[in-house]
């Protein structure tokens, strides 16, 4: 469904958004590679220790950023033992606990 063509769009602009969503995820899995993989993101609770998880700092700009461009990127490319290390060595601040779940899925 998500490969579906809008009833509204010409095939070009269908082949145009599908080379869109193809050189982003290319360009997503690369920051894995050349940055992410080797030095993992910060918790948001360690890299924002002033924020609070519900504060609109996490809504827009600076804390969304990172929680979608870093930490969630981040979650969708590492490998699972990767992912276990890292909850290992950074474990759930009570405030935002259910946070590694939410980005695991």
């Amino acid at each position: 469904m998500a490969n579906d063509k809008p009833a509204n769009s010409t095939d070009e602009q269908w082949n145009k958004y599908l080379e869109y969503k193809t050189a982003w995820e290319k360009m997503l899995k690369e920051r894995y590679e050349n940055e992410l993989k080797s030095n993992p993101p910060e918790p948001p609770w360690v890299k924002f220790p002033d924020f609070h998880p519900t504060d609109m700092f996490w809504r827009m700009g600076k804390g969304e950023n990172y929680l979608v461009d870093y930490f969630g990127l981040y979650f969708k490319y590492a490998p699972k033992a990767d992912l276990k290390a890292y909850k290992q060595k950074y474990p759930e601040h009570k405030d935002w606990l259910g946070t590694y779940e939410n980005f695991e899925n």
